[in-house]
């Protein structure tokens, strides 16, 4: 049985019966390399199976092919079964791609079933967004982010349509032409913020609304929490928890209480049940996992749950009752966890803080510490907490990176940027961010010590060619090189802690870093220098925090949901994907509001910071801001582009070099291209720089 199994899956590998191909008995017997003993053997079981069938001296396949959904990328494929909902490993697509409905054969591959894509029956719609804009030859076309143009119909919808951010579905596309298509959907002005956020969005696979399958489960969950739902619960709300998120937040999936024991601290966290409500497999259970996540963009939320649950009765809102999952932790005075406990409670939060807020508390400023003295204390013990805390991940080698993340403040009509901010500068977000991080790898220890799968938060060390890059950037500098030791990056960190060029170093160690992943196999975090941890703390917000929750719920419960290998890992492949596309809608969506914050600047200056010098231009950062300076600039004052050094020269041997300041006047601001230009002042300081080569 074994060896008639190998040579099916040695069928099928080859495409002997993908796409339907038959083939002799001397070809099979090439292809396999056996006997013919063996191999008719072999034959002769598939026959009696009727897997196969012999059909004018061919063989072709008997089995009946199972359509479904193709998901996953590069060599990692799975099948989403429509007759039967499940996940099966794919072992050839045969070209069919993520989203593609496809035809499959499966068969078993020892004790798990594995596929084979035999056709595809539907691709993947092709769609495109921008602004749709109409050329002097009378033609209309699309223009998006990445410079390409679909020609669009001259009709009355299209000729509507120009000035206007759309959504184009692709007709037909031939080598040398310019593509066609069609209006599928229509925005708005393509110069509202609003308009061009949502394009956004959907670009990437993210919406506000819900549809009405959704909204009509809605109606089953309750405003409020009852006391029949306190059943088994343990009762916190008397314990002085608080949250403490970004000032506009609305979806709080976390509090925490500290106190300072006799020989430690203990660290109460607070997690939303998102799962009670949130049944497997509901309308709303499908279209989170469809999301994946919640994408924050220059405009608000796109939520991965609609508001009455990640606003209202999920969101841990204050002075009312909240179903979560606590976890309480014992730490000893040098940051080492000595014990916890994890129980489903039910607290009342006594306060909703912000992050400019709990500074304001511990730093004594505005009054704050009196205003919230029922929490001054706690707040202080947090922070001595989150200092111990901070050692101890110091001392495994942990990476510590200070991320910018901006705050657009828009004005009354919502399509000026007034203004950009920075919530992360502030202390406190390193307090959660510590907090959070030791909650969930308890939670990861929870899961290892009683043999539980779920997904991971998975991060590889990263690649040699990625360590040798960084590195000829680290000799530029003359700073330490690194290794696939996490201590080594983080020594790094801490030599260029206050440079000059700490920010520009900074970016390259990240860049050579791998992305993270969700998987199923304990593969540990190098970044966090962690081999426990996973995601649990933001599970209204992150579809792997859910499928935590579930598992560690019903394991605390005594009910049966432990999803397989399979599932995970294929939960794995679209939840990664998905977490990128919020990442590159979120990355866009900043560079559009900067760009509109820069429409009301044209002609100031600025001090920037030279960020990366290319061969067509240089970039530059003031703040959170990136603009980009043609080559040609610097050119006709003389200066010259030394690849080799990644600098610039001029004729009197004055260099320009990576983390030099220079004064810049902004120029022009492309919302389209998401990019700002400036130009260098050179009148303002002739004498920009006069340092060596490094």
């Amino acid at each position: 049985m074994e060896l008639k199994n190998k040579i099916f899956e040695q069928f099928i590998l080859q495409n002997l019966f993908g796409k339907n191909y038959t083939s002799a008995y001397n070809k099979i017997s090439k292809v396999l390399h056996v006997n013919d003993r063996v191999l008719s053997s072999a034959i002769n079981e598939l026959l009696t199976e009727k897997k196969i069938k012999l059909k004018n001296k061919r063989y072709v396949c008997e089995m009946e092919p199972v359509s479904g959904i193709l998901h996953g990328n590069k060599n990692k494929f799975y099948l989403e079964t429509k007759e039967q909902h499940k996940f099966i490993q794919i072992s050839n697509p045969n070209g069919a791609k993520d989203g593609d409905v496809v035809s499959a054969y499966i068969f078993k591959d020892s004790a798990k079933d594995i596929a084979v894509v035999s056709s595809v029956l539907q691709k993947q719609d092709e769609y495109f967004y921008g602004r749709v804009v109409q050329l002097k030859s009378n033609a209309i076309i699309l223009i998006d982010g990445d410079n390409n143009r679909i020609l669009l119909p001259t009709d009355e919808i299209s000729k509507s349509c120009v000035g206007k951010n759309v959504c184009v579905k692709l007709e037909s596309k031939k080598d040398g032409q310019v593509p066609t298509g069609s209006i599928y959907k229509i925005y708005g002005n393509a110069n509202d913020p609003i308009a061009e956020n949502v394009t956004i969005a959907e670009k990437h696979g993210f919406r506000k609304d819900f549809n009405k399958d959704v909204l009509k489960e809605l109606d089953l969950i309750p405003n409020e929490v009852t006391e029949d739902e306190l059943k088994d619960r343990v009762d916190l709300r008397k314990l002085n928890i608080i949250t403490i998120d970004p000032k506009t937040c609305k979806d709080m999936d976390d509090a925490v209480y500290v106190e300072k024991l006799k020989d430690g601290y203990r660290l109460v966290g607070a997690i939303a049940d998102v799962g009670h409500y949130v049944k497997l497999g509901s309308n709303i259970d499908k279209e989170a996992y469809k999301r994946g996540t919640s994408c924050y963009l220059g405009d608000g939320v796109y939520p991965m749950l609609p508001e009455k649950l990640s606003n209202n009765i999920c969101s841990l809102n204050e002075n009312v009752d909240r179903l979560v999952m606590s976890i309480a932790i014992d730490f000893d005075n040098y940051g080492n966890r000595i014990r916890y406990s994890i129980k489903p409670a039910v607290i009342k939060s006594k306060h909703k803080l912000s992050y400019d807020i709990v500074d304001q508390i511990y730093l004594k400023e505005n009054n704050m510490d009196k205003q919230y003295a029922d929490i001054k204390t706690q707040i202080d013990t947090m922070f001595d907490l989150y200092k111990i805390l901070a050692k101890e991940r110091e001392k495994r080698g942990a990476i510590f990176v200070d991320s910018k993340e901006p705050d657009y403040v828009l004005d009354e009509t919502k399509t000026v940027v007034e203004g950009v901010d920075d919530h992360s500068a502030l202390l406190s977000t390193k307090i959660i961010e510590a907090f959070m991080i030791a909650i969930n790898e308890a939670i990861g220890d929870f899961f290892i010590k009683n043999e539980l799968l779920t997904l991971r938060r998975v991060h590889f060390s990263p690649l040699d060619a990625q360590i040798n890059e960084l590195n000829l950037v680290l000799k530029r500098f003359n700073l330490p090189l690194v290794n696939k030791s996490v201590k080594s990056y983080q020594h790094v960190l801490n030599v260029i802690k206050d440079k000059p060029y700490e920010e520009y170093i900074t970016y390259n160690l990240l860049r050579s870093l791998q992305k993270a992943i969700y998987s199923p196999q304990i593969y540990g975090h190098f970044g966090l220098a962690s081999k426990d941890y996973i995601q649990f703390t933001s599970p209204i917000r992150r579809y792997p925090d859910l499928v935590a929750h579930r598992i560690l719920h019903s394991y605390l419960t005594n009910k049966n949901y432990s999803p397989s290998y399979e599932e995970l890992d294929a939960m794995g492949l679209h939840l990664s994907k998905k977490e990128l596309d919020a990442k590159d809608a979120e990355i866009e969506s900043n560079n559009l509001m900067n760009a509109i914050w820069a429409e009301n600047h044209i002609g100031e200056r600025l001090t920037a910071k030279i960020f990366n010098i290319e061969p067509s231009r240089i970039v530059v950062q003031s703040g959170l801001i990136t603009f980009v300076i043609p080559m040609h600039d610097f050119l006709k004052q003389g200066y010259r582009y030394d690849r080799s050094r990644q600098c610039l020269k001029r004729y009197d041997n004055k260099l320009l070099k990576i983390t030099d300041s220079l004064p810049i006047i902004i120029q022009k601001a492309d919302r389209t291209k998401r990019e700002i230009t400036a130009s260098c002042d050179f009148n303002y300081n002739n004498e920009l720089n006069d340092d060596k080569i490094l």
